[in-house]
């Protein structure tokens, strides 16, 4: 039954955000990964991304069952949520049979705790930032492993047979090794296995070697295999320093600094769940900041507090120190280059809704009366549940989404950027231009090399084509081509120009730009589109038919370009009925034109009022009424 209440809940959650749109880097790890739509082995995703292998193998299925439509991505992210709360649900009952918390629990707290902790878990608002943005999967698909690795952890200490204690140990660590491939922040997990056993169990000597040999082992081998997919020498503190850097803007001190006061927000958005957004404006700090000085003594009082109560209270103290210690990675020494992200706090939220949870029910629960635990427990889940279905509400509108970003983050170029480009999505282009302005403008002020900027004047020329500049379009695009970029950025850039001068039926210029878009990003979709269609329009109508062929190919949904395809092909078969019209072969003729219509009007099915389609289908109608022969 609780299984069922939570499938119940997330369903009734998340089931209205399958048809939320692509955000931020969902694009560049996703829509426009070549390794995604052009599978190219493991060898090539562990290349791209040695420690996330797993994830990046899963997007590469979604696109191999649905292609580039988000619904498919967006219901394994669910099904992955749903699984990492039943996870916690079975780290829950099993730690309340621990010895340190078997004979002290409160009854009702032992039967609907760890229902309760689970519901908090999915049903928390914060965690919208890691399910419905689709990329995040990457802090699922990991908190879901390292979840179940834990609970398989304590099934295994609590098993009294060897088989089951076998089968347990064997569980934990295959989930262990996923959780490691799956995202780099499960690297803490040895170290989790650790707390679980201060909190919970009493060691014996025998069990304090064993737990040495796994904790100190397990540590060890996560050093080793991090060193070997990044190519680095374990022994090497130089060469494990640069795999332990993602940012050389930031040095280690201060980006350890500039999380201490971020840690309290993630926390005052844990307890207070008011102005989420997806991209936080912070400021890089210092330590000897005052700021930073009071952020850090908090958090050092937390966890002193949490230490001490750990031995009367277990779940608070392990609730608490999961908190930091789930954060360790991404909010301690190794620089990232985004200093705050929400779907830091996926995995995290699993010790604050322990602490929490059992202080509520176990804790408090004569403040409010003898139906105060269970007024609770209904509550709290429908107060969250309520918030997160709202919060998913708001991603289903990138517009009103990003216009409440750029509120509460006004600072923030990339937000700025994003709500630019959904407005021209929109067909809104004059609305589009301040943002995308003020984008740019922000990204000049702070002065370092940023590849986005290029996205944002590709943007801003596109909305001066929508609105007939296409001259002042065109002078955006040389300009920024001039500047030195990445391959991928120089194709997108190569790839609106190429759109420009299409527009303007300059069919050679078009396809050269393209062709050299192409030689930057080989597999990049949209310009292999666009350059067929240059080709159609050149009349070179068996390189476009090829061409469009390798697109639906690595891309099976995209209905455009198989409507241009068809109408290639229509012409192909128009063109040999010509040919055998002039040779005086009128049963070839009638059969080549039956085929180009018969194309032409499943064309006209998919996309009705097709005034080029019904021109053709006219003059081939016409062709077979009235034969030239």
């Amino acid at each position: 039954m609780q299984v069922l209440a939570l499938l119940v809940a997330v369903a009734l959650t998340y089931g209205h955000t399958l048809d939320v749109p692509f955000y931020l880097d969902d694009y560049s790890s996703i829509r426009e990964n070549r390794l995604v739509y052009h599978w190219e082995g493991f060898a090539a995703l562990r290349e791209y991304a040695p420690m996330r292998v797993l994830t990046y193998a899963s997007f590469a299925l979604n696109h191999r069952w649905g292609g580039f439509d988000p619904t498919g991505y967006h219901v394994v992210n669910i099904v992955i949520h749903l699984l990492a709360g039943i996870a916690v649900l079975g780290f829950t009952r099993g730690v309340l049979r621990a010895p340190r918390l078997e004979s002290s629990s409160h009854s009702w707290g032992r039967s609907g705790l760890p229902l309760l902790v689970a519901l908090v878990f999915v049903l928390h608002p914060l965690q919208t930032g890691a399910v419905t943005y689709i990329v995040q999967r990457l802090a699922c698909l990991a908190a879901l492993f390292y979840l179940a690795a834990l609970a398989a952890y304590v099934q295994a200490r609590l098993a009294t047979a060897r088989p089951a204690r076998v089968l347990w140990s064997a569980g934990c660590a295959l989930s262990a090794l996923l959780a490691l491939f799956s995202k780099e922040n499960s690297a803490t997990l040895p170290v989790a296995i650790l707390l679980v056993e201060w909190a919970f169990f009493e060691p014996g000597r025998r069990d304090r070697f064993r737990l040495a040999v796994i904790v100190g082992g397990g540590a060890m081998l996560v050093w080793l295999i991090t060193a070997i997919s990044f190519g680095a020498h374990p022994l090497s503190l130089a060469g494990m320093g640069g795999v332990t850097s993602q940012s050389s803007e930031i040095s280690r001190q201060n980006y350890l600094a500039t999380q201490m006061p971020v840690l309290w927000t993630y926390i005052r958005l844990f307890l207070w769940p008011a102005g989420l957004h997806l991209d936080h404006a912070v400021e890089v700090r210092r330590f000897g900041d005052g700021v930073v000085m009071l952020a850090l003594a908090g958090h050092l009082a937390m966890i002193s507090v949490a230490v001490m109560v750990g031995r009367r209270r277990p779940l608070i103290g392990f609730g608490v120190l999961f908190f930091y210690l789930a954060h360790g990675i991404e909010s301690g020494i190794i620089p990232i280059p985004e200093l705050s992200f929400e779907h830091r706090n996926y995995l995290p939220l699993m010790g604050a809704s322990l602490a929490a949870c059992d202080l509520l029910l176990t804790r408090w629960p004569g403040r409010f009366g003898s139906g105060g635990p269970l007024l609770l427990a209904a509550l709290v889940p429908l107060a969250l549940g309520w918030a997160t279905w709202r919060r998913n509400q708001q991603w289903r509108d990138p517009v009103g989404f990003w216009q409440d970003n750029v509120r509460l983050a006004p600072t923030q170029a990339r937000a700025w950027g994003s709500l630019g480009r959904n407005l021209l999505t929109a067909g809104r282009p004059q609305a589009a231009i301040r943002p995308l302005t003020e984008a740019l403008r922000l990204r000049s002020e702070r002065g370092a090399a940023d590849e986005n900027q290029s996205y944002d004047v590709m943007n801003l020329a596109e909305a001066q084509r929508q609105l007939g500049r296409g001259d002042v379009a065109l002078t955006l695009i040389d300009t920024e081509l001039a500047q030195a970029a990445k391959p991928t950025v120089r194709a997108a850039l190569h790839l609106a120009r190429g759109n420009l001068l299409l527009e303007r039926q300059q069919l050679a210029e078009a396809e050269a730009a393209y062709r050299e878009a192409l030689r930057d990003d080989p597999w990049n979709l949209p310009v292999m589109a666009n350059l067929a269609s240059t080709l159609a329009q050149r009349g070179r109508l068996a390189a476009a038919d090829s061409m469009f062929g390798e697109v639906l190919r690595l891309d099976p949904g995209d209905r455009m370009t198989r409507e241009n395809q068809l109408q290639v092909r229509a012409a192909l078969w128009a063109e040999r009925g010509d040919l055998h019209d002039a040779a005086g072969r009128p049963a070839q003729a009638d059969s080549a034109y039956r085929a180009a219509l018969d194309l032409l009007e499943q064309v006209a099915r998919m996309n009705p009022r097709h005034p080029v389609v019904e021109a053709n289908a006219a003059r081939i109608r016409a062709r077979l009424r009235n034969p030239t022969r």
